[in-house]
């Protein structure tokens, strides 16, 4: 498994300390793990030890958009049209938003074995007194943990329909949480949000495919 973790500004730095629990996962799972944190996240080192490692899982965190996804400073790691090719017989998980809707569909043409990532933007929101320790955030808990699940789920032996399912079960069990009278009405306003990740989640490719 390679696994790029910017971490230029407090949106990446969020993925990158949450990633850790993904790290940990593939750790139990007896999984090879290649991290790419910080400066490491910039193009030709991520090209360069996909083409030499040949991961069959990568996971990318990093800023994006419908044709592109970066890494550490912005800087371009795969684009549609330019070098998709690179995840070739691979399982990717893009937490990068509006990535799918291009590059996603692109990469499956170009022999992906599975995408999931966004239709849209990926959004979650913090606690603002909490982001010098961010694994202790539990407002971005409710829409970093349905996430990381994909990976998690991935790492445990589960199809990439079944990991994209679970996920998507996390949601709707945070959503329902905040639907109780007693929750506050600042948290309520999650809802829409939690939704909104839930509902731009997509599984492209092979489905039933697994590690």
């Amino acid at each position: 498994m390679l696994i790029t973790r910017p971490n230029h500004d407090p949106t990446t730095n969020y993925l990158c300390r949450w990633s850790e629990k993904i790290i940990n996962q593939a750790g139990k799972s007896k999984q090879k793990i290649i991290d790419l944190k910080g400066r490491r996240a910039k193009a030709k080192e991520f090209l360069s030890i996909v083409k030499k490692t040949n991961p069959s899982f990568v996971v990318l965190n990093g800023h994006g958009a419908e044709d592109r996804i970066a890494g550490y400073n912005n800087e371009v790691l795969v684009q549609s049209g330019r070098n998709e090719s690179i995840f070739s017989g691979r399982i990717i998980f893009a937490r990068s938003c509006r990535s799918a809707k291009i590059l996603g569909k692109s990469a499956v043409a170009s022999g992906t074995r599975v995408y999931i990532g966004y239709d849209d933007d990926f959004v979650f929101f913090i606690n603002e007194t909490k982001t010098t320790r961010p694994l202790e955030d539990n407002t971005a808990k409710l829409f970093l943990e349905p996430s990381n699940y994909i990976a998690i789920a991935l790492l445990k032996g589960h199809n990439a329909f079944e990991a994209d399912t679970r996920s998507k079960e996390m949601y709707k069990n945070n959503i329902q949480k905040l639907m109780t009278s007693e929750t506050p009405k600042e948290d309520k306003d999650l809802i829409a949000f939690l939704r909104w990740d839930m509902i731009n989640q997509v599984c492209l490719g092979n489905g039933e495919d697994k590690l």
